[in-house]
């Protein structure tokens, strides 16, 4: 794959490892919760980040289906009170900026107040007015959003952009994720089976010159660029320039699944949607182990099912209606599928609400609407196996969400369980540590796989990152929620098991204990 997404310019990728960004602000952004091995929604979209669903099939087999954020470099360490100024959003913006430099979005035009978002280095984004405010030199301060509560941002950095902001993070057309992504290889204990020396441009390997550093085992890394070139073999290239050697990389290929949408594809009245998990799905014709296979399911078909389960026979079944021919079922082993089964209403939605839930027994998600799923998913959250990877019960909210983030385990769990992950797509934050976010290294959706986040694939982290709040307005790369506008709420369950209600708005700077806050490496 030649030139896959060497459109991009910007640093993205590692200005999110915190340049520029206080601790207290950043804490959220890289927990270690997910394996390093960590409606169905979107097709990719354009460029400007449309979202679009893909029109997922159903199997056949299922029938007709009718920082506080701390001061920049530069700035004063306090600033006076200031009243927030009136100011009328406007529609359209009042122009467009772009800065060489990392900015804080905040909630008032002064530097400390509450953080409400962040724009990277060299990414244009829109203003909709210049406001008065303090500690700003050169144009002042401006209007960072469309609405009221937004946030302002300070320009004396920025200058006048040709290019219109997009949505972040950015998908070359024909992938599914913002990047390319690889890993040196390994055994299976983790040990790198060759060093892999990454150098400083292309002309560096060409001209003999030594690497500036040899990556890390245990990490994932993202890249621009898979090139051959000429007396080297293929190359990979980063967001800075830098080359690495592909022949002891072992490429990710991120999954294809996607969820359902059920405007597009309903269900049947009396059925539930579902998906089969197992690679092994053998339909029978009884509901006996030794009835004889009649057909074999696909890893992830999507089907409908019958909502009794029958045990005898040597297992517990499921039914597919017409599974082999009209008003013929077939029957499945229950353990080889997972179903949407509605959870216990949730109290204290506003009329229309969207929100997010989560059910870790049949390892699915859905997008409702008040008490409807308008979209249905399968996920991978924690697996428990070891400490602190469960994913937690309870009813949230989403505090902040990123375009990209990295991961990476916590020191403790260095030893045992080490991995990194650069350039995590569509985080979504919702307790402490733990956030819904694209999965790019497996394809086990439908099964427990996590160190505790809720993994989606990329597809569905995409959708459902464009179906919850805070807005991420387009060009920034994270928002906070705040009481103008609170996070949507997500509920993880298991079964009919609910956790404690924790659904609070973070009008404030989260107080994130440090020990547990992990930073990403910065780049030289």
């Amino acid at each position: 794959m030649s030139h896959a997404v060497k459109h991009r310019s910007s640093p993205l990728l590692f200005a999110l490892s915190g340049l520029l960004v206080p601790v207290s602000a950043l804490a959220l952004l890289l927990w270690a919760c997910d394996d390093g091995e960590v409606e169905g929604l979107t097709a990719v979209g354009d460029r400007a980040g449309e979202v679009t669903s893909p029109g997922v099939a159903v199997e056949s087999v299922a029938g007709p289906v009718n920082a506080e954020a701390g001061a920049e470099e530069g700035e004063p360490e306090e600033a006076d009170e200031v009243e927030v100024p009136e100011v009328a959003a406007e529609v359209t913006p009042s122009g467009l900026r772009v800065s060489p430099r990392t900015l804080i979005v905040y909630a008032a035009p002064r530097y400390g107040s509450d953080m409400r978002g962040r724009i990277d280095a060299d990414t244009p984004f829109a203003i909709y007015g210049l406001v008065e405010g303090t500690g700003c030199a050169g144009e002042g301060w401006a209007l960072a959003g469309a609405r009221e509560g937004d946030g302002y941002v300070c320009l004396k950095t920025a200058t006048v952009s040709e290019a219109a902001p997009e949505l972040l993070p950015l998908v070359p057309e024909g992938l599914v994720v913002p990047y390319l992504y690889a890993k040196p290889r390994a055994d299976r204990k983790g040990k790198l089976l060759a060093e892999v020396p990454r150098y400083r441009s292309r002309y560096s390997l060409m001209n003999g010159r030594e690497p500036v550093d040899y990556l890390e085992p245990n990490r994932q890394y993202a890249f621009v660029d898979l090139r051959p070139l000429p007396g080297f073999g293929k190359i990979y290239e980063d967001a800075d320039e830098q080359v690495v050697p592909a022949q002891d990389m072992k490429a990710e290929k991120p999954s294809e699944f996607a969820g359902r949408v059920l405007a597009d594809v309903p269900v049947t009245e009396g059925r539930r949607a579902a998906w089969v998990v197992s690679h092994e799905a053998l339909l029978r014709g009884e509901p006996k182990l030794k009835a004889p296979t009649l057909k074999e399911l696909e890893f992830h078909a999507a089907i409908e099912v019958l909502p009794e389960l029958h045990t005898g026979g040597g297992a517990r079944w499921i039914t597919i209606p017409d599974a082999l021919g009209p008003g013929v079922p077939g029957y499945i082993e229950a353990g080889k599928v997972r179903w949407f089964e509605a959870g216990p209403e949730l109290t204290g939605l506003a009329e229309g609400e969207t929100w997010i839930d989560v059910d870790l027994q049949q390892q699915m998600l859905a997008v409702m609407v008040g008490q409807t799923p308008i979209f249905l998913t399968l996920i991978s959250s924690g697996t428990g196996a070891k400490p602190n990877t469960s994913t937690p019960k309870g009813v949230y909210r989403i505090r902040n969400k990123l375009a990209l983030g990295s991961m990476r385990n916590r020191p403790e769990d260095a030893q045992e369980s080490p991995y990194h992950v650069e350039a995590v797509p569509w985080v979504q934050y919702f307790d402490g540590r733990f956030a819904l976010h694209g999965a790019y290294w497996h394809n086990g959706f439908g099964h427990r796989k996590s160190h505790g986040c809720v993994n989606l694939a990329p597809r569905d982290a995409r959708y459902v990152y464009s179906m919850t709040t805070p807005r991420v307005p387009a060009g920034w790369a994270s928002s906070y929620e705040h009481a103008g506008e609170p996070g949507s709420v997500v509920r993880v369950r298991k079964g009919q098991e609910l956790g404690e209600d924790r659904r609070t708005i973070n009008d404030v700077e989260l107080e994130v204990p440090l020990g547990e806050a992990v930073l990403a490496d910065r780049r030289p």
